[in-house]
């Protein structure tokens, strides 16, 4: 039994064999008639062209079934002489048809490839379109239902491959432009009874996916790999893209899916991205140009995982689909002009459809970053970053720094700042312009910053200077163009500072503003220990900052220091410097590149008397030593605790200890100083109006050398004067002394001439010949006797010979005359005294 029903298989199977030779032999010998058969009418179906170079049956190439190559293929529109752009072009077309479904009436494409080729759709300007290469219905009364026809022309098409096969459509009416060459792609279909499932993988190079010109094209001249799975579902009209990878040249792998509903008469998408790990470089080349100088000009380099959602309506123009972003940085590093943000990371979203009530648009855009985190060089921070409105970005930024005397001392140059305790907190908010914050061009800001510092017992030292600061608190408010310091508080070592003011542009320098830093402040110090003069006119070093491009803050800070321009008002209990002592102070001075300008300064000193000066100190630099000049009125004074307070203007001869008296003088004085805050006597010029009133010389060595001339009796030791009111010039190191009497109980003198710090006293003494009157503890001063000046008089000398001051007798000289002498100073004391 089972020997014969072999035999019926074998007779049957050898019968379809016979039969299946039979009709490819007969194919074969008729193959010139049945494809010119075909030829002619695909074309009666076209408005146009297709031309065949040559073709082959090729009947078991690509499985069982009539299989043949088609050869230089060319199909053209109608207008194909006027543009020259055939609609498709192929130097191969393999086609396989699967001959099963040929015995039963139903033709379909098993197989088919597309080689050495490309296929160009577009639409002109004028509203032309190579697509009108398909006949409408109205062409063909043959066609009935050409929607039955179109789908069944799709249902019958098999797997495709294209090798080395271009596809590009270019809208020049909506300005869309969409290119790609399909290296080796494949797309594999499968057919259920309610769904087309296709697989399509492969290389394809993109030309460019351009939506909009201004924004330039996506994926512009790039490789690619695809593997795309997709499905249409028939019953419920929808497309879906399931899990599928597009990878870059560079690896990156981006997914892809999605839904296309197409069930209603308005018919929606959506459409998911997500990217692990990418590049931020390699991401770039895949955006259009806009987006790429956008994200590039940001200047962030690293890797990103993201997911994107497009939701939106297929076929209204005018109506953008919803685009929702999420995403993830890795850790990155941010230059900015005052040094570099470290470690930083950052997660959040997007959305062009913040407020829901409206439409997606640019103008409903937001970006919100709940929490960015890092460190400014060594300082840690954190702060949330929301922007608005795509079109004109706005931001909104709140955030802290904090930092402590670890790390405010890495972050400045340890050789110029040293941090020993203490921590400073930042609150900050700013609302504006991201991008351009700040235009160098104008010199101004289009946005908002309002912040707090918190300072809380900081130590540090600036070393180029020597100066040390403790003990710093306060609370700091600022914006973007004032800093105000309600309550600062210092101590410089040896006082406490108690600081109210403003400090201006402080922001706008740190972007660039050429504007000088400028401080206007009130400072109160109760007892206030002068220390700040040697730091101050103390040498420039010329050694630079160390360079790191760490260390941007302390150059800024290093400029700050050297150009702010500091308006101060002091207010002091007590004042002290060396030897001077003063209280009840009040002045107003200006520090401004390394120079005090004192607008006024008033105290009380020297016992009960009383000082108002104004006047300069410069430490220009350059090689320069220090230069100070003072103009003042002092009424009242003790002149013992002057000449002791100033350390006795520099000069040995007539010191504190040999004077008592009391002084009201207005003066003009300048001078260079030395680094140590000493006068350079040979610099020193001035004019000095005195009028001393009870007056003593006590124990004056050229007196004591007078005794052993004359008047050997007489109290030469503690000498009373008359008041004595005179002008002197003093230039370098020599005071001019105009001539003047000197009325007291030891003798009455007339004299003039040099007196010299130095080496060149040269000092006419007249005495008359009336003072061998006997005087003694009765005698009654009596100045500005006529008698005396016109009498009989002894002519002396006090010369300097070898550094000694001594008095010699002398012939009677002519005078200088004095009618030429420069007045200016004693305009300047003029000024005072009003």
């Amino acid at each position: 039994m089972s020997s014969k029903v072999l035999k019926i298989i074998g007779i049957v199977a050898l019968v379809g064999f016979v039969l299946f030779g039979a009709v490819e032999f007969w194919v074969y010998k008729n193959r010139e008639k049945l494809f010119r058969s075909a030829q002619e009418l695909i074309n009666e179906n076209l408005n146009g062209n297709l031309a065949i170079g040559d073709f082959k049956f090729r009947p078991f190439y690509g499985g069982l079934g009539l299989n043949f190559t088609l050869y230089d293929v060319k199909l053209t529109d109608t207008l194909y002489n006027v543009h020259h752009k055939p609609f498709l072009e192929a130097g191969k077309i393999h086609v396989a048809i699967d001959f099963k479904r040929i015995l039963s009436g139903d033709v379909r494409i098993k197989n088919l490839v597309l080689e050495d080729g490309g296929l160009k759709l577009f639409v002109q300007k004028d509203g032309y379109s190579n697509l009108s290469i398909f006949k409408s219905d109205g062409d063909d009364n043959k066609k009935k239902d050409s929607k039955k026809t179109d789908d069944g022309i799709i249902k019958k098409l098999g797997n495709i491959r294209f090798l080395n096969f271009g596809v590009a459509y270019s809208d020049s009416v909506k300005e869309k432009y969409f290119g790609a060459l399909f290296r080796d792609a494949t797309n594999i279909i499968e057919r259920t009874d309610s769904s087309t499932n296709a697989s399509f993988t492969g290389s394809v190079f993109f030309n460019g996916l351009t939506f909009k010109v201004d924004k330039g094209s996506f994926l512009k001249n790039q490789e690619t790999t695809l593997a795309l799975v997709l499905a249409y579902n028939e019953d419920e009209k929808k497309l879906k893209i399931y899990p599928s990878i597009l990878e870059s040249a560079t690896h990156s792998k981006i997914g892809i899916n999605g839904v296309f509903d197409f069930s209603d008469t308005i018919k929606v998408f959506t459409l998911n991205f997500e990217a692990k790990g990418i590049a931020v470089k390699d991401a770039l080349p895949l955006l259009n140009t806009r987006l790429q100088k956008q994200i590039d000009s940001i200047g962030v380099q690293t890797n990103v995982d993201t997911q994107v959602k497009i939701a939106g309506i297929l076929g209204r123009p005018g109506l953008k689909p919803q685009v929702d972003v999420h995403f993830e940085t890795d850790t990155f590093r941010y230059n900015l002009p005052v040094g570099v943000l470290r470690k930083m990371k950052a997660s959040g979203t997007f959305t062009n459809r913040a407020d829901t009530t409206k439409l997606a648009d640019v103008y409903n855009s937001r970006l919100i970053a709940p929490k960015i985190t890092g460190f400014f060089e060594t300082i840690p921070f954190a702060f949330k970053l929301v922007v608005n409105n795509f079109r004109n970005p706005r931001a909104d930024i709140d955030g802290r720094i904090e930092a402590d005397s670890t790390n405010m001392g890495a972050l400045l140059d340890p050789s110029r700042y040293r941090f020993k305790h203490g921590s400073a907190r930042i609150d900050f908010h700013f609302s504006g312009n991201l991008k351009r914050f700040y235009n160098a061009g104008k010199d101004n800001f289009d946005g908002k910053v309002v912040g707090k510092v918190a300072l809380k017992n900081i130590a540090m030292d600036y070393l180029p200077q020597k100066v040390s600061v403790s003990k710093i608190n306060g609370d700091l408010t600022f914006n973007e163009k004032v800093m105000v310091l309600p309550n600062l508080r210092f101590s410089d070592g040896q006082n406490m500072l108690y600081v109210r003011g403003t400090l201006l542009d402080l922001i706008p320098y740190l972007f660039g503003s050429p504007k000088s830093l400028r401080a206007n402040v009130d400072v109160n110090i109760p007892d206030w220990q002068l220390n700040w003069l040697e730091p101050l006119l103390a040498a420039k070093s010329n050694s630079k900052p160390k360079s790191r491009s760490s260390l941007k803050l302390s150059e800024l800070l290093d400029n700050a220091i050297d150009k702010m321009e500091i308006v101060a008002k002091l207010d002091a209990k007590k004042v002290r410097y060396r030897n001077f002592t003063g209280r009840d102070v009040k002045g107003q001075l200006t520090i401004s590149n390394n120079a005090v300008s004192i607008e006024y300064f008033q105290l009380k000193a020297f016992g009960a008397g009383r000082v108002r000066l104004s006047g300069e100190m410069d430490n220009a630099g350059s090689g320069k030593l220090p230069h100070m000049a003072v103009r003042a009125r002092i009424e009242n004074a003790d002149v013992h605790s002057v000449f002791y307070s100033f350390d006795n203007f520099g000069q040995k001869t007539l010191t504190h200890q040999n004077l008592k008296g009391i002084l009201n003088t207005n003066f003009s004085f300048e001078s260079t100083l030395n680094n140590n805050v000493k006068l350079v006597p040979e610099s020193m010029k001035g004019l000095l109006r005195i009028d001393l009133t009870n007056a003593y010389i006590i124990n004056f060595e050229p007196f004591m050398k007078m005794k052993k001339l004359i008047f050997k009796k007489r109290n030469f030791e503690r000498v009373k004067f008359a008041p004595i009111r005179n002008d002197f010039r003093l230039t370098g190191q020599e005071i001019d002394i105009a001539p003047m009497e000197i009325e007291s109980n030891l003798l009455t003198l007339f004299i003039d001439g040099i007196y010299s710090f130095g080496n060149k006293t040269d000092i006419n003494i007249q005495i008359p010949l009336s003072n061998l009157k006997k005087r003694d503890s009765t005698y009654v001063l009596d100045p500005n006797n006529p008698e005396k000046r016109e009498g009989s008089k002894i002519f002396l000398r006090a010369i300097d010979e070898n550094g000694e001051v001594n008095i010699k007798l002398a012939f009677r000289r002519k005078k200088k005359d004095k009618s030429k002498e420069d007045e200016s100073e004693v305009k300047k004391l003029e000024e005072v005294e009003r």
